[in-house]
């Protein structure tokens, strides 16, 4: 092999190893951004309220967005939205309905699953929606139930 072959097939190698270098902080950099929370299942222990109600509903063609009050600490901050996807809406105006005290348990990001301890159930609320989206909901009607007319 002349040394011209061999200096080639050095370079060649070396611009390989360079080139799976640079691919590998590529992959790394992208991963990085690439947020692992969608994937994983929210995990509720952060901590539990005792005494929450459901004290506001309003209800779209498959969420809700509830305001949720405690015994001890009063409404808590912002609107929280529940998808029909994670639970039963019908079951979560019934508590509203019924005044049924519930069982939250928190999230690191806010979340709250809402469990009634008497009868079971669950309703996983997603984390609170900022002051805008509760302005608009508080624009439109708290509770779209058929009305009685008089």
């Amino acid at each position: 092999m002349s040394t011209t072959a061999m200096a080639l097939t050095g370079l060649a190698v070396a611009g390989l190893m360079l080139l799976l270098w640079a691919i590998g902080r590529v992959v790394t950099m992208v991963g990085a951004r690439v947020s692992c929370a969608g994937s994983q299942a929210r995990q509720y222990l952060a901590g539990r309220l005792d005494g929450v109600q459901i004290t506001n509903v309003a209800g779209f063609e498959d969420e809700l967005l509830v305001s949720l009050a405690t015994r001890a600490a009063g409404p808590l901050a912002g609107v929280f939205r529940v998808t029909a996807s994670t639970c039963s809406l019908a079951r979560v105006r019934r508590w509203r309905d019924e005044g049924t005290p519930l069982r939250g348990y928190l999230s690191q990001d806010g979340a709250i699953m809402l469990a009634d301890p008497a009868l079971g159930g669950n309703a996983a609320c997603e984390p609170p929606i900022t002051d805008t989206w509760h302005a608009r909901e508080q624009a439109t009607p708290q509770d779209q139930s058929p009305t009685e007319d008089r």
